[in-house]
């Protein structure tokens, strides 16, 4: 029996009561169907495709969001960076008044960008991804770079600065800069003859030549050291202050502070008087600086420029 090699296609609906016969060769069926299931896979592949990529098109489009987002944050922290700049150099031209008001030595604008030189860095982290946000990360981040050596720089200056207006205050409050009394100075420092004895030796002080009663002022800031009665010096009493300062009054009347009593400079510590041996109501004033004696002429109405912390 011979097979059939054509295929018989019958065709019905329930609105027809007559089948229609489609006959076909068993080849071109053949065809068709491969045709039908290929098109079928190439469009299945074309949808997974497609939502493949559209998916991969919308985490591009995220990236590029970012990326621009990214700039724009680069972009706000750099224009902040050279407004902090700006103020900065306000506060450098600041303390380059201090400097020049106090005496102090400023410092060479070639040598403080020189404490935040240094080579720029290059980080690759973005130039890869995306080469124009790489360029303005790096420029940022070098400016970045640039501001904290630049403030670390200037804290540090400042600093030093600081020191120096603190130091130099504590000098000047603990020199003795001022007239200790009112009145003449009716003998110098220096040798001289005597008035008692008539004979030729050296004074150690400068005396001031007043009422009795008239007031004596701290020369410095300080710690009273001593308060007592000398053989020639009657009531005297001694001032500590720091830098190695002493101060001396002698001769005096009433003594109206204690030992270990803190004092102010300006700050009234006794009366003028006539005690011990002398010839009127006067001070007998000295200074001292590690245990030398300098000439007190030297520290009347010494100005706080004027002062220095010399050597011994």
């Amino acid at each position: 029996m011979a097979v059939s090699k054509r295929w018989h296609i019958a065709l019905s609906s329930t609105e027809s009561s007559r089948p229609i016969n489609i006959s076909i060769p068993k080849k071109l069926g053949v065809f068709l169907l491969s045709l039908s299931v290929a098109i079928a896979i190439f469009f299945s592949a074309a949808i997974v495709y497609i939502g493949i990529n559209y998916v991969k098109i919308a985490e591009a489009d995220a990236v590029l969001q970012e990326n621009i987002l990214l700039r724009d944050r680069l972009y706000t922290l750099s224009t902040e960076m050279d407004s902090m700049m700006t103020k900065l150099k306000l506060i450098e031209d600041w303390e380059d008044m201090i400097r020049s008001e106090e005496n102090f030595k400023s410092i060479n604008k070639d040598i403080r960008e020189m404490g935040v030189g240094g080579l720029p860095k290059i980080d690759s982290t973005f130039i890869y991804i995306n080469e124009e946000l790489g360029m303005e990360y790096n420029l940022t981040m070098n400016k970045f770079s640039h501001l904290k050596s630049k403030i670390d720089f200037d804290f540090d200056s400042h600093a030093k600065l600081l020191d120096q207006v603190e130091l130099k205050e504590q000098l000047y409050l603990n020199t003795p800069s001022i007239y200790p009394a009112y009145g003449r100075i009716s003998d110098p420092y220096g040798w001289r003859i005597h008035p008692i004895t008539g004979k030729r030796s050296f004074h150690y002080g400068l005396d001031f030549g007043n009422l009795k009663g008239s007031p004596i002022y701290a020369t410095a800031d300080g710690v009273v050291q001593k308060v007592s009665k000398h053989k020639y010096l009657g009531k005297f009493l001694t001032l500590s202050h720091n830098f190695g300062y002493q101060t001396k009054y002698g001769h005096l009347d009433k003594i109206l502070v204690k030992e270990g009593d803190t004092v102010k400079r300006g700050q009234i510590i006794a009366e003028m008087g006539n005690s011990g041996r002398s010839t009127g109501s006067h001070l007998h004033y000295e200074v001292v600086r590690y245990s030398k004696h300098r000439n007190p002429y030297d520290y009347l109405n010494k100005l706080e420029d004027d002062i220095i912390l010399g050597k011994k």
